[in-house]
């Protein structure tokens, strides 16, 4: 294998990297990364990516019809290269003309399409609405990378640890662009509550001093007057600081 596939698999890596945007949906990412490795590796000629979802395979992304049907054919009997590598958490290569006995119907479809070796690789991916509720790490998708040709002799062992290689530094960007949007999301969140506290310790206050109330007996006028008010007590808040007269002056205390 020329040195050039080394260079350019490790550009591509860098490239991707640059280019990934952290609120990108993993299944268009998955679809950029797809689209790489047909140019990156020499007798690929489809890709698919497989992703289990509660438990339940299914294709993400692939570039072509032939690509979805081989994956097609191994989720209907609930085995192959594919659910083998997602699994087992390993590569797997395989000669498809040689597995009619272990799995028939890839084996099959595989003849009909022209392909004769298949190689998988597994992905750990976090599930997109991850960041929205827990650590994104706690929340992996686990699937394969699968890589299609139509020679016999494809993707030789240096070609295969390339393939390999290539799939498990997209997994680590994608992960690292989950946790930091992540991590981004908790700053926004700690900025928000933040402002919030701010602007109720500073209603409560006025609270305190137009009607006469202790501090705890203002916060409670407060959530009161936000629950018979249909407002939020941040809501609330505001409308008392930005203008007290309008809010306390009204008969019961009423707000707009």
């Amino acid at each position: 294998m020329a040195m050039d596939e080394v260079r350019e698999t490790a550009a591509a890596v860098i490239e991707f990297t640059l280019s990934l945007h952290p609120d990108e949906p993993v299944g268009v990412l998955l679809g950029r990364v797809a689209s790489r490795v047909t140019h990156l590796v020499e007798g690929a000629d489809e890709v698919s990516v497989t992703l289990y979802d509660h438990g339940v395979p299914g294709t993400v992304t692939c570039t072509s019809e032939s690509a979805l049907l081989l994956d097609k054919a191994q989720y209907s009997v609930e085995d192959g290269p594919c659910l083998r590598a997602a699994r087992e958490q390993t590569v797997i290569r395989t000669r498809l003309d040689a597995e009619a006995g272990r799995w028939p119907q890839l084996a099959e479809t595989a003849v009909e399409l022209g392909i004769r070796t298949a190689l998988s690789c597994p992905l750990f991916l976090p599930d997109d609405g991850a960041a929205q509720h827990r650590h994104a790490e706690a929340r992996r998708l686990s699937g394969a990378l699968n890589v299609w040709s139509s020679q016999a002799d494809a993707f030789d062992p240096v070609r295969t640890a390339l393939v390999a290689v290539f799939t498990s530094a997209m997994s680590a960007i994608i992960l690292t662009a989950a946790h930091w949007s992540h991590a981004h999301a908790q700053a926004r969140q700690l900025v928000t509550a933040l402002e919030t506290r701010d602007i109720i310790a500073t209603a409560k206050g006025i609270v305190m001093a137009r009607l006469g109330f202790t501090a705890p007996d203002a916060f409670r006028w407060m959530t009161e007057v936000s629950q018979r008010t249909n407002h939020k007590v941040r809501d609330l808040a505001a409308l008392i600081v930005t203008d007290p007269d309008a809010i306390l002056a009204r008969p019961g205390n009423q707000v707009p």
